[in-house]
């Protein structure tokens, strides 16, 4: 397991977010492990994740299946100390290069104007090769 951590906020809430390899085909099926390794729980649902590629400018959004259908859209909580377990299936027609997976966690408070906090948490990058290349 690849464990990359990022404190996120300030200082309020401890996040990483793994994946179960550092390379994928096309069309694999990404494991994920959110660990809160923060004294606060926190609000989080794997099945809401984004994909990003890095580019030249950056890391970019990149669309994937799981953005295209229906998910139960339920806020979990997470204890500290804990761990939370997803999958995100890549899009067979990916690209080959670099990605990492984002998960915008709830930090459970809401700003001066009411608003839910959310922190992103990045995982790991991993490569994702040619179809059917070493």
């Amino acid at each position: 397991m690849v464990l990359t951590t990022l404190l996120v906020g300030c200082g309020e809430i401890e996040a990483s977010l793994a994946t179960d390899a550092t390379e994928y085909q096309p069309g694999d099926t990404v494991q994920l492990v959110l660990q809160n390794e923060g004294t606060r729980e926190l609000g989080y649902n794997l099945c809401v994740v984004r994909l990003e590629r890095q580019e030249d400018s950056g890391w970019t959004h990149t669309p994937h299946l799981g953005e295209s259908e229906a998910c139960p859209l339920m806020l979990h909580t997470l204890d500290h100390g804990k761990q939370a377990q997803g999958t995100l299936r890549l899009p067979t027609e990916l690209r080959a290069g670099e990605y990492r997976i984002v998960h915008e966690v709830d930090t459970l408070r809401t700003d001066s104007q009411g608003r839910t906090v959310h922190e992103p948490v990045t995982s790991n990058p991993f490569r994702v090769s040619e179809d059917g290349a070493p």
